[in-house]
């Protein structure tokens, strides 16, 4: 009796670490009767176990899959369990797979979060610095302009400010800077201006037909200043408050805007 209790306790052992490998209960049942009978029908199996015999076929499978049996064909089809070593080496590789799809399931849905969480984190004051004057957005202007050491693109509906800026502008073409300026030439004030640009040696391009509505100075692909022009009745303007940015997605929206008006402009002769 003893004896027989003790077979009893090895076997739920067993079964717990079959378990522990994440087999089912009809998948241990069917792995330990193909490894006590050898070779085994589906209606042999169900004998044996008491598992429904639709139910059988579905386990082999997963059982096949896991590396754990094979299947012999004929008819009726038999089944085999893989020889204990060759079978846990399969059911081995066959988790390390699985656990890498989960973890890299795992990791890019943690990256989504990240994502998601670092925009819900980022506050308004962080991505712009807002101006209560124009006069505060041009002497942030002149800093940028100073700091450039690659390339400044203006863009404006009319240069008119030109004048506040342009010792500044001559000293950063003598530094090397590239500078581009794309605007609307509407009279004769804005033609002597893109006139004395291409004096400097600033590329110019201009646009006729609907204007910049977006006054701004881009430095190095790494700082903006700008403001947006709104017209609520024709012949009416007013400004929404001039703002600095340092951000990339920021940046990165003003340099596609200012690339797509460059190529639709036209060369100022």
């Amino acid at each position: 009796m003893l004896g027989l209790c003790k077979i009893m306790s090895e076997q739920e052992v067993f079964d717990s670490k079959l378990k522990a490998l994440g087999l089912t209960v009809y998948e241990i049942k069917t792995f330990k009767a193909l490894v006590e009978g050898k070779t085994l029908t589906a209606d042999e199996i169900h004998q044996l176990t008491e598992i429904p015999t639709p139910r059988i076929y579905d386990t082999i499978d997963s059982l096949e899959k896991k590396g754990l049996v094979e299947v012999i064909t004929g008819r009726p089809k038999r089944f085999k369990a893989v020889d204990i070593e060759s079978g846990m080496k399969n059911f081995l590789t066959h988790k390390k797979k699985e656990f890498e799809v989960e973890f890299e399931s795992i990791e890019e849905t943690t990256l989504e979060i990240l994502a998601y969480l670092s925009q819900l984190t980022i506050k308004p004051d962080e991505l712009l610095e807002a101006y209560s004057s124009l006069k505060e957005m041009e002497n942030k202007t002149l800093e940028i302009i100073n700091s450039a050491s690659n390339n400044i693109a203006i863009f404006t509906n009319v240069f008119y400010w030109f004048d506040k800026v342009s010792e500044t502008l001559v000293r950063a073409i003598h530094r090397g800077v590239d500078v581009r300026v794309i605007m609307t030439t509407i009279d004769e004030k804005a033609e002597k201006i893109a006139k004395d640009l291409l004096k400097l040696g600033v590329k110019v391009k201009h646009i006729q037909e609907e204007g910049v509505l977006v006054r701004g100075t881009l430095v190095d692909r790494g700082q903006v200043v700008f403001v947006i022009w709104v017209s609520p009745k024709t012949g009416e303007k007013y400004i929404y408050r001039p703002h600095f940015s340092s951000n990339s997605g920021i940046i990165e929206l003003f340099s596609n805007n200012f690339e797509y008006l460059w190529n639709k402009g036209k060369d100022f002769i």
